[in-house]
């Protein structure tokens, strides 16, 4: 019997493999950042490390952060004149909450002088070249104790400078900057026409309810040359900036509208101002109407820091018959409006004013700058270029004696008595804990020179006289200054000791 064939498998029909999908991985948690659990104490210490960008990221993270982030990142206004800076201005001011964090107002007033292409061209000077003059600036002339070799030295440094080229710019570029020097100048032009800053800066301030501090600066101040200013005015190569000249009827007195828009501002906001810095300023500030001068005085009722350095030009004139700008500030000021305008601030803590020049006349007298007044929690007080009677220095002294702790007195003038006998009187009546003597301190017949690398300059009288006050107050059985200069100073020539009213000493 055959066998029996097997009977063939069924065919399986045969699928391709679909590739398995891997397990879908859970999502990760993600981790919030505890920002929202932290007291607000510790997320402002950690704002003070950050930098602007990153507390622009910081007020992402959450609600928490915001106001506090901006309050870290918009403290102070910067304002220049130039347009984008203007509207940033506006824009900063129209933030419902960065405005609200601003508590500092400075403006850098400093304005480019208007000068044709050809002058403006001849004024352009390259970054090494201009290291090259900083390095001979700071080098400075040799003394007249030089000798011939380092003479010839500096001569020849100065001549190879003199014969360098400016600058290695190409036409391309000096277009581009003369372009960019004639719209900053067209601007501040036209907004010191239309009065456009004075507006705009009024306006803004009423939107930052917690302003307290006020800045005005133009040349010569600490703050002048900031990288904000580098950056908007470098690119024009231009290094002349307008200076006021009492000559020059056409132009604005330095700073003034700037000063004036940023109090007046304070006045229409209704702010709360604690300290007012201006540096440098022309005195006829004060010489306004008398309503802008009231609105002007009343932003001061809250001020405890105020400090003015006033522009007084010295112009020295072919006609002697033309009266100076000096002459002109010390006759308008002896009406007593400069001490109307620092009396409107009844809590100074700290008064700074000075002036520029003192010749042919002194700017100011102290009886018309502080008059009879007294400040009762003035600690600090400067004063420069400015003259005083012995009587009225003392009586100032005698009415702060119980707060002031610190005096600076810079180039003053005495009208009466003598140096000495002032410093006797205000030692027994002052405890202070800094003195400062500078500059040239003028009497009847004698002056004390202070001013470093004078070929008068007596550091050690300048020394023993600082020291003189340090010592709290004295009764008048007590060593004068003569006497305690002899005891400081016992291996220095004691020619102060015989100053004679015919015969200048210092």
């Amino acid at each position: 019997m055959a066998k029996k064939q097997p009977r063939p498998a069924a065919r399986v029909k045969s699928h391709p493999k679909v590739p398995r999908k891997p397990a879908r991985l859970s999502a990760r948690k993600s981790i919030d950042f505890p920002i929202d659990k932290l007291p607000a104490e510790l997320i402002h210490m950690i704002c003070t490390y950050l930098k602007p960008t990153e507390l622009a990221n910081l007020r992402l993270v959450s609600r928490l952060a915001v106001p506090i982030a901006l309050e870290y990142m918009v403290p102070e206004v910067h304002l220049i004149l130039a347009k984008d800076s203007f509207e940033q201005l506006k824009a900063l001011a129209e933030h419902p909450i960065a405005s609200k964090h601003v508590t500092s107002f400075f403006f850098e007033a400093d304005k480019l002088g208007v000068l044709p292409r050809e002058d403006w061209e001849r004024s352009v000077a390259g970054p090494q070249y201009v290291a090259q003059v900083e390095e001979m600036r700071r080098r400075g002339h040799p003394c007249h104790h030089a000798t011939e070799r380092s003479l010839r030295t500096f001569k020849r440094e100065v001549s190879k400078l003199s014969a360098a080229p400016r600058h290695q710019y190409t036409k391309e570029q000096m277009d581009d900057a003369f372009r960019k020097y004639s719209d900053f100048t067209h601007f501040q032009q036209d907004s010191q026409e239309t009065a456009v800053q004075e507006k705009e800066v009024v306006e803004a301030m009423k939107h930052f309810p917690h302003l307290k501090e006020l800045t005005m600066t133009v040349q010569c101040c600490p703050r002048i040359g900031s990288s904000r200013l580098r950056k908007a005015f470098e690119p024009t190569f231009c290094p002349h900036y307008q200076i006021e000249t009492s000559r020059d009827t056409n132009s604005e007195p330095l700073g003034l509208q700037q000063t004036r828009s940023l109090l007046l501002g304070a006045y229409h906001a209704g702010l709360k101002v604690e300290a007012l810095y201006c540096d440098i300023v022309s005195w006829r500030i004060l010489k306004q109407d008398a309503e802008t001068f009231t609105r002007m005085k009343d932003s001061l009722s809250n001020l405890k820091d105020l400090r003015l350095d006033f522009a007084t030009s010295h112009t020295e004139y072919d006609d002697p018959g033309i009266e100076t700008d000096v002459e002109s500030c010390s006759s308008y000021l002896a009406a007593g409006r400069l001490k109307d305008f620092l009396t409107a601030a009844p809590n100074l803590e700290h008064l700074q004013i000075g002036f520029q020049f003192n010749q042919p006349v002194w700017p100011a007298n102290l009886k018309h700058v502080v008059g009879e007044h007294h400040w009762p929690y003035l600690k600090i007080v400067e004063l420069k270029m400015i003259d005083t009677s012995e009587k009225n220095l003392v009586a100032f002294c005698s009415r702060h004696a119980g707060t002031l702790k610190s005096l600076h007195l810079s180039s003053m003038g005495l009208v009466d008595g003598d140096w000495f006998s002032t410093f006797n009187r205000m030692r027994k009546i002052l405890t202070l804990d800094t003195m400062v003597v500078s500059g040239r301190l003028e009497g009847l017949g004698e002056e004390l020179d202070f001013e470093m690398g004078s070929e008068d300059y007596c550091p050690e009288l300048k020394e023993g006289i600082e020291a003189y006050f340090l010592g709290g107050p004295c009764s008048s059985d007590e060593l004068s200054l003569d006497d305690f200069l002899d005891f400081y100073l016992p291996n220095t020539d004691d020619t102060w000791s015989e100053l004679d009213s015919d015969d200048e000493v210092w």
